[in-house]
């Protein structure tokens, strides 16, 4: 059985053969007419995130006040010195327990505050203390509770670290040259760090429970970062100042004025006359 055609009249065909003549340019020459379902094929350029804002940081700067005391250079035994520099150059005679600027300004202040709440973090990484030019560098470091610490020898020599200590375990361990001796501080205390071969040399690990601490450079200038807002104890440590307190209030939105600090020596003790 033949089944029957239908007949389709040419002006279709004709419509037909336009919308198939369109469906082929249209990818070629795109949409002459500029409508609004037209796309740019370019695509965007990547935007970038907006940088985060810088964490306020508190500001200020330490000052000695008073007669400054004479300044006296290390005692350096050229016997005991030999091996500590490179040929030509000589043992550093600067006093570092001691150290001002034209303005007074003093250096190797420790600044600590505490805000209660705030957890610290004992990273796992050891802080450093290395030995160069037979002088400790840097000459005071501050550490969390509970951190380890490495003393480094990168001298040509070999030195001892002796930590004189209350509340952490003593040291007394000869460091070979290039080599590295390390130690947990579990305790809050000031430990005075010397080297019995090389009796000028001196420094300190501070170790603190303090939750934000900083040192002072050698124009006695510090900040700290991340304090929130409110009224705090700022503590200053000096190894031969002693050490005083001074308070800093916060915005709310984490700025504070800058801190202008003084030390000044400690006062003699008077006898009683009897």
């Amino acid at each position: 059985m033949t089944l029957p055609v239908p007949r389709t009249s040419p002006r279709v065909f004709a419509l037909f053969g336009l919308a198939a003549l369109a469906s082929v340019l249209a990818p070629v020459f795109g949409n002459a007419g500029g409508d609004a379902t037209s796309q740019d094929p370019t695509p965007p350029a990547p935007q970038e995130a907006p940088a985060a804002a810088p964490r306020p940081k508190v500001s200020g700067v330490v000052r000695f006040k008073g007669e400054l005391p004479e300044a006296k250079p290390l005692k350096i035994d050229d016997r005991q010195a030999e091996g500590c520099c490179p040929p030509g150059q000589k043992v550093d005679p600067v006093d570092p327990s001691f150290l001002v600027d034209a303005e007074l300004g003093l250096a190797n202040v420790v600044v600590t505050v505490t805000v209660p709440g705030v957890e610290v973090k004992v990273p796992e990484a050891a802080f450093e203390m290395d030995q160069r030019g037979c002088h400790f560098t840097p000459h005071v470091l501050v550490v969390p509770k509970g951190a380890k610490v490495a003393y480094l020898n990168s001298d040509a020599t070999a030195h001892n670290v002796h930590l004189i200590t209350l509340l952490n375990d003593p040291l007394n361990q000869t460091v070979p040259a290039g080599g590295r001796l390390e130690r947990v501080h579990k305790e809050a205390e000031a430990v005075k760090v010397t080297c019995d071969m090389h009796t000028w040399m001196t420094a300190w690990v501070v170790v603190t429970d303090a939750t934000h601490w900083a040192v002072t450079g050698a124009d006695g200038s510090f900040q700290l970062a991340g304090l929130p807002p409110g009224t705090h104890e700022v503590k200053l440590w000096h190894e031969t100042l002693g050490a005083r307190t001074a308070t800093v209030t916060v915005a709310a939105d984490g700025t504070a004025a800058p801190l202008a600090l003084e030390m000044e020596p400690k006062k003699a003790k008077s006898r009683r006359a009897r």
